[in-house]
This record gives structure tokens, sequence and C-alpha cells, in this order.
């Protein structure tokens, strides 16, 4: 026990040049969150969730619109009201950013909520809040539940090498074994095809697209 407890002081008091060295290997990133300014980013806000839910609403007409396209802050709206809380009270500033088939989420992730030992040997290496980016394609798997599959991790501006992620995914975002988070969605829409200038859903899978 003794042992223990010097191995953790150790760690504790040499955490930044630990990271530092870490980070030569699986590779260093900036640490800031992007500015919503940027037309590909959106911050989940009440007007833009209030926008969500009306154009998902019009897809449920029967006379309403093929798709509709959401904007970033509409989109960073319904992912952020779709993560299970669990995950989601640990994710302060949350920021989406829309690629190209994919998107990349940006928090300050509370680390003093998630469990000890959900993070092994870095838990005391970190503050309690740190810098968290996840990116990946995003999904419908049935009606009503879309899947993200997280293939970017990013803590603390150390890019995890892939081996690490679906794990790390787990401990950090609720993702399930395979590294995909589940959401739960709407089930007017059946298909999600995502461009850094907008997500659009459709109301019916088309063959050959999107997820």
């Amino acid at each position: 026990m003794a042992l223990l407890l010097v191995v953790g002081a150790v760690a504790w008091w040499f955490r930044e040049p630990i990271l530092r060295t870490a980070s030569r290997y699986v590779g260093r990133h900036g640490t800031a969150l992007p500015p919503v300014a940027d037309t590909a980013v959106g911050a989940p806000t009440p007007k833009a969730l209030q926008s969500t839910q009306g154009k998902i609403e019009k897809l449920k007409q029967p006379t309403g619109p093929d798709s509709v396209v959401l904007s970033p802050n509409e989109i960073a709206s319904l992912v952020g009201s779709s993560i299970d809380w669990s995950v989601r009270k640990s994710f302060d500033s949350l920021r989406v950013e829309l690629l190209e088939g994919s998107i990349a989420v940006y928090c300050r992730l509370d680390t003093r909520v998630l469990p000890r030992d959900a993070l092994g040997p870095l838990t005391g290496m970190l503050n309690p809040m740190e810098p968290l980016r996840i990116a990946g394609p995003l999904s419908i798997e049935r009606p009503g539940i879309a899947r993200w599959k997280i293939e970017e991790l990013t803590l603390r501006g150390i890019q995890f090498p892939a081996p690490m992620v679906t794990e790390l995914a787990r401990r950090t975002a609720g993702a399930d074994a395979t590294g995909a988070v589940p959401l739960r969605v709407s089930p007017a829409f059946q298909q999600v095809v995502i461009h850094p200038t907008g997500v659009i859903l459709f109301r019916h899978r088309r063959s050959g697209g999107g997820g």
C-alpha cells in the first residue's frame, strides 16, 4: 500500500512532464475549444433546439418535406440532448464541428464525475476539467436510435492511437464495446448525411448514401 501511495504521489507531482513525454508518442494537438464563429462549428442553445424540433416535426407530416437541413448549432443541440445524461453531465462547454461524413465533439470533460477507475493510470494526472475531442461518423441504426462511432479521441491535447480509442470512448463517452455511442433521436428520420455546411436528415433511407 505504501508503495502504491508513493507511485501515485510521484505520478501527480510529475504529471506534466509525463504527459508531455506521452504526447511525443501518441500525437499532440491544441486544447482550445473551436470558436462558434466558425461556420462549421456550433453550440447547443435553447433556440437552436427549438428550431431543430420544429424541423423534425415537419418530417412527421404526411405532406412534409423529404429532408431538412440542420445548422451546426442545431446539430449541436440535437447531439447534446440525445446523449445519455449520465454522460452529458460530464461534458461542459460542448461544441460540435461538422466534417465531411462525420462530426467532432469538443468539450471540457469534468473528470470529477467519472468513476475513479474510468481513466486508469491517467486519473491522477488530470485536472478537474480537461479538454476532450471525440470524432467519428453518425448513422441511424434503427428508427429512434443513432450510433456515433468514435474513431478519434484527444484528451488534454493528446491524440490516442486507434487501439486505445474504443476503450477510452467507453470510459469517457459511454460508448459500447464497438466504440459507438448510442443516441436517442426521433424516428421521423432514417438517414443522416453530414457536410461541413450542414447536416441533412432524410425521412426515408436513400440507396448508396449517408448513414
